[in-house]
């Protein structure tokens, strides 16, 4: 079974995205030299089971409080087939240093930028093409709350896989 671990800040819609994708059919997992529960649970992905894991938010890869050991020790000991970074559309510039880090690690990553309709409420624009090119990684733009850009999303994933 293929394992995606859903990474990204805090509040930035990781686990708005998770109950979207599972329908909010969670469990709580305790992973090998992790002492913090993980949310986790299975999807249908293009004929395949998946299990996505639902990591704590952290601001850096390299921090030492505990949800940045937690994620640090999971993507060193476990690590996933894919990793879904989630960003907040509306707070980009603040969010690229953690991906940055990331994609560093060698991780096979999709990103989704989510609130993007906040984003364009706000009057901010970003080319995800663009970006994706620039970063050598498949970008979208999402909307966990709504499943704006959802179908796109799921098939980037599926893809990455």
């Amino acid at each position: 079974m293929k394992r995606i671990a859903l990474l990204g800040m805090p509040n930035t819609g990781k686990s708005t995205l998770f109950n979207r994708l599972t329908g909010g059919a969670a469990r709580v997992g305790n992973w090998p030299g992790i002492t913090v529960e993980l949310l986790t649970g299975k999807i249908l992905l293009g004929g395949d089971m998946a299990e996505i894991i639902d990591l704590p938010g952290i601001y850096d890869i390299h921090g030492f409080s505990e949800d940045e050991q937690v994620v640090r020790h999971f993507l060193h000991d476990n690590v996933p087939d894919l990793a879904v970074v989630v960003l907040n559309a509306t707070q980009i510039e603040r969010q690229l240093s953690l991906l940055l880090q990331l994609k560093q690690l060698n991780l096979n990553m999709v990103v989704l930028l989510n609130m993007a309709d906040e984003a364009k409420k706000l009057g901010i624009t970003i080319d995800g093409d663009k970006m994706g090119q620039l970063l050598g990684m498949p970008i979208h733009l999402i909307s966990a709350k709504y499943g704006q850009g959802q179908p796109e999303a799921m098939s980037a994933i599926v893809k990455a896989l």
